[in-house]
């Protein structure tokens, strides 16, 4: 097979060849035979553009076929702003005091719009791309709409803690996704939100999905 599921294993390129620097629970990597692997013309895809919508706002929709097994937007995760738990707690308090700080305010809500809260051991705070167009990926409402994952997931975040690269740039992983499923010409792309959500906030997950997809 092309896709080899890795159980403990991500490999990257050195400058003598493939080398296993990492390790991570289930993610499916190409053997280190297929060094198109790391090339994003090989297996990456920036076939895609935002559309608005009356009812959801914005879309992300393909440009035109993207396969199964490859990248979406790889290069746009490494635009991140990142800002820790004490920050956030003081720009929290200062929006309260300050409701005339048009700026802060923004920011804010950008913030918990679009970022995600990280809270693995070894960063806590929050992360936002500022040039991610895969920020405009909706929730699906079912495991046949999902075409994209996260490369790495929300429970399994402290198995790159040991990792210096990893632990400062967490969000080079999070924000990467993985094509799950063919995506045709013109296909609304669409993602479980679920992968972000930490397992004691499952009710206001559920929440969040009953107000998108009613009773699916």
């Amino acid at each position: 097979e092309l896709l080899t599921n890795l159980i403990n294993g991500l490999l990257v390129l050195g400058k003598n060849g493939p080398v296993t620097i990492l390790l991570f629970k289930g993610i499916k990597c190409v053997p280190p035979t297929d060094l198109g692997f790391f090339s994003w013309r090989a297996n990456s895809y920036k076939s895609t553009v935002v559309h608005k919508d009356d009812v959801k706002g914005r879309t992300l929709k393909a440009t035109k076929f993207i396969p199964a097994g490859t990248f979406l937007n790889v290069d746009d995760p490494a635009t991140s702003f990142y800002i820790d738990k004490n920050e956030w707690d003081l720009l929290d308090e200062f929006v309260k005091i300050n409701p005339s700080a048009e700026f802060y305010s923004k920011l804010q809500n950008y913030i918990n719009e679009y970022g995600y809260e990280s809270s693995s051991t070894a960063r806590v705070g929050r992360t936002v791309s500022v040039a991610n167009v895969n920020t405009f990926i909706n929730h699906g409402c079912s495991k046949e709409q999902f075409k994209v994952g996260a490369l790495l997931k929300r429970t399994d975040e402290n198995y790159v803690n040991f990792s210096p690269l990893t632990t400062r740039h967490s969000e080079l992983l999070i924000n990467s996704l993985v094509v799950l499923q063919d995506i045709e010409e013109g296909e609304e792309i669409l993602q479980d939100y679920s992968e972000f959500w930490d397992d004691e906030k499952a009710s206001e997950f559920d929440e969040f999905h009953k107000r998108v997809c009613g009773a699916n």
